[in-house]
């Protein structure tokens, strides 16, 4: 199998979630707890955007409830506010605030 760069930093991403201490294991007990970070936006592809916290860890962020016009014109790099609730090992977004001008 020949691994593409995509491919290089999904794996890297999932090793991150798993190793990281920022997201719980999957839980019901965590499950919903609301949350709200600073972040910068590593990738986007689809409903599913990946952001890197000013402590260095990477979430995996579910953008399925959140207007797309709040997160079209995010490109990688760029500075955000992520509001949600945990679910599972990521956050499920329910709204995403641009600090770009």
């Amino acid at each position: 199998m020949r691994w593409t760069a995509l491919g290089k930093v999904l794996l890297a991403v999932v090793s991150a979630l798993a190793f990281s201490g920022v997201i719980p294991a999957a839980s019901s007990a965590a499950d919903g707890t609301p949350v709200r970070f600073a972040a910068r936006v590593s990738w986007i592809a689809a409903e599913t955007m990946v952001v890197a916290t000013d402590a260095g860890q990477a979430v995996s962020v579910d953008l399925s409830q959140v207007a797309q016009d709040e997160y079209q014109r995010l490109a990688t790099g760029a500075r955000v506010i992520v509001s949600g609730a945990l679910e599972g090992r990521g956050v499920l977004a329910t709204s995403i605030e641009s600090l770009e001008p």
